[in-house]
């Protein structure tokens, strides 16, 4: 696996990449805890974490064009410094007293508008710079920059918090989008100008459309197992951090522990899932995936300590992404890389849409239930995953997907 960071420029990518998603876990627990400790809501927090969702809805319409028509390094990296002004505006305005929650609420929005350009862009250029024979490998470390620098992130965010305070969290959530800035904008990679015929924004978001008409088995793959990460975005974006505070009293660092165990679970499996996909094979290590991922969320609020919350996390991380790799391979090996920003396209409109419903109805549930029953609903997102899998492999004409074995 390692051997492909030999490549300068995915080398490059990658550790830009990993910082700027450790900064997004500063982000995403110092804007939490805020929320939290302004409002006392969980259905508000739910609300914020739908904001930073919406502009995805309307900008995945376009971003599958703009990714597969524009250089992808350098969108990468105007991406990155807008996300660092626009952060650094709202740790000037927290330094000043001048805070708000409507300029919370814009720079939430704002944030979400170039994170959801960011990630499928970054997905599109790796499949762009590695052999087909690197796929898996080449996921599995985006991947793990994906999942365990968020994750990793919001755990070491955590801590921060507790002895510095929001501002110092989210500064240092500015400087990581300008480091990634840095980084990708220095790797060596010159596009190959393709010259695409003129089309109106339906005909090339259709094409899309037109793909997964004639792929119906990766279109159920994608419609089930995004669900599992709706999971980690929508509903456990509102739980993780109420859990934490309300269930344990552990305030922000209980936080920074469950969410470290899951980051740390997510970095193992990057290694670990080679292991379950030679000795299980890839349909039954999603289908395990997904049991011990869901199992984990049941056993997580009810678990004696903030310790044993935090092991139940650790193994949601390791078996979450461990089929998140698997899932992102599969859809590298089928999805051809000049129409992979189109698909993503609908996939991104779809996941989008489903992070904002479930993080309003974990809020919701929470705030007028009760955490088991939110983590009830969350695991409920992993059996939908499970249901789909256990769908395609008794489908002869779709199982193949999932057996193929790759690279």
């Amino acid at each position: 696996m390692l051997s492909i960071l030999k490549n300068r420029t995915f080398l490059l990518l990658f550790l830009g990449n990993t910082i700027s998603l450790i900064g997004f876990g500063f982000n995403l627990v110092g804007v939490s805890w805020l929320v939290l400790e302004v409002t006392g809501s969980e259905l508000a927090l739910g609300k914020i974490m739908a904001m930073a969702t919406v502009p995805g809805v309307v900008l995945a319409l376009f971003a599958g064009i703009i990714i597969d028509k524009v250089n992808r390094k350098w969108l990468l990296v105007v991406l990155d410094l807008f996300r660092m002004v626009v952060v650094g505006t709202f740790v000037i305005l927290l330094v000043q007293d001048h805070f708000s929650m409507t300029a919370l609420f814009i720079t939430v929005l704002l944030m979400g508008t170039g994170s959801s350009l960011f990630w499928p862009t970054a997905q599109a250029f790796v499949q762009e710079l590695v052999s087909a024979k690197d796929y898996f490998h080449a996921n599995a470390l985006l991947s793990a920059s994906y999942q365990a620098g968020s994750i990793l992130g919001a755990g070491i965010g955590g801590v921060v918090i507790h002895f510095y305070g929001v501002p110092t969290a989210l500064a240092f959530n500015a400087l990581t989008h300008l480091i990634s800035a840095l980084l990708i904008s220095a790797a060596p990679f010159r596009r190959q100008v393709v010259h695409h015929e003129v089309e109106s924004i339906w005909q090339s978001v259709s094409k899309g459309f037109i793909y997964f008409k004639e792929k119906a088995g990766v279109l159920m793959l994608g419609l089930t197992t995004i669900l599992a990460d709706v999971a980690i975005w929508g509903a456990l974006s509102v739980l993780t951090i109420t859990i934490s505070k309300e269930v344990f009293l552990a305030s922000s660092l209980g936080y920074g522990l469950m969410e470290g165990f899951y980051g740390v679970g997510a970095l193992i499996s990057t290694v670990a899932v080679g292991y379950m996909t030679r000795f299980l094979g890839r349909g039954r290590a999603l289908l395990l995936c997904y049991v011990v991922a869901g199992v984990m969320c049941l056993l997580a609020p009810i678990a004696i300590s903030i310790y044993l919350a935090g092991v139940a996390y650790f193994f949601m991380g390791l078996h979450n992404n461990a089929a998140r790799i698997c899932i992102r391979t599969i859809f590298m090996e089928q999805i051809p890389n000049k129409i992979m920003g189109r698909v993503q396209t609908i996939l991104g409109v779809y996941t989008r849409l489903l992070v904002v419903a479930s993080a309003l109805s974990a809020g919701w549930i929470t705030e007028n239930l009760s955490v088991n029953t939110g983590m009830i609903f969350t695991a409920i997102h992993y059996l939908i995953a499970l249901l789909g899998i256990i769908t395609i492999l008794a489908v002869p004409t779709y199982n193949r997907i999932i057996k193929q074995e790759a690279g």
